[in-house]
């Protein structure tokens, strides 16, 4: 080969190398730039996902507090009316008032807590409905059968063990009690 074509091959080599260093700088500024992008997509995308969990964490905790002080208030209140109709005076009106929100904190729970929850929160739903059916009974004249009055005593008693189980689940779904 002689030296005019290595010169020529060299100055081909040199002019193509000149001419596609700005697009090969255009290629990788470009390619930097893209995942650049994709990582703060991603980045973004899991403080989403995270403040999403933290509002999710922060609405079931919220439902959890209403429904055990609903819970709670609930049977408080029916243990006072249970004391109320043994003395011959009225169950209190308010009980019909607590009544009603527990079982709306209730609706509002089936829609955002998880099975492992729900399922104590239905246990003491139903008991507390079966409480009141027994309040209904001796407020419809069996006031003063004393062993009635006992049962139902005993009963709301005893629903400390469900509301128990409740406040368990709760906290084991928030990540504050252990199995």
């Amino acid at each position: 080969m002689s030296t005019g074509v290595i010169a020529l091959l060299v100055a081909v080599v040199g002019v193509a190398g000149t001419l596609l260093a700005p697009v090969t700088t255009a290629w990788v500024s470009s390619r930097s730039r893209r995942q650049e992008f994709e990582l703060q997509q991603r980045s973004e995308q899991a403080k989403r996902h995270i403040d999403d969990a933290q509002a999710n964490l922060e609405r079931r905790r919220d439902i959890y507090v209403a429904l055990n002080s609903g819970a709670r208030r609930y049977r408080f209140q029916m243990m006072e009316d249970l004391y109320a109709l043994r003395d011959g005076a009225d169950p209190d009106p308010a009980t019909e008032t607590v009544r009603v929100d527990f079982q709306d904190t209730y609706a509002q729970a089936q829609m955002l807590v998880p099975d492992s929850v729900l399922q104590p929160c239905q246990a003491v739903r139903v008991a507390l409905a079966d409480a009141r059916k027994l309040m209904e009974s001796l407020s419809a004249g069996g006031a003063h059968d004393q062993q009635r009055w006992q049962e139902t005593h005993t009963f709301l008693i005893r629903m400390w063990d469900a509301i128990t189980a409740m406040q368990l689940a709760m906290r084991q779904d928030l990540g504050i009690s252990a199995a």
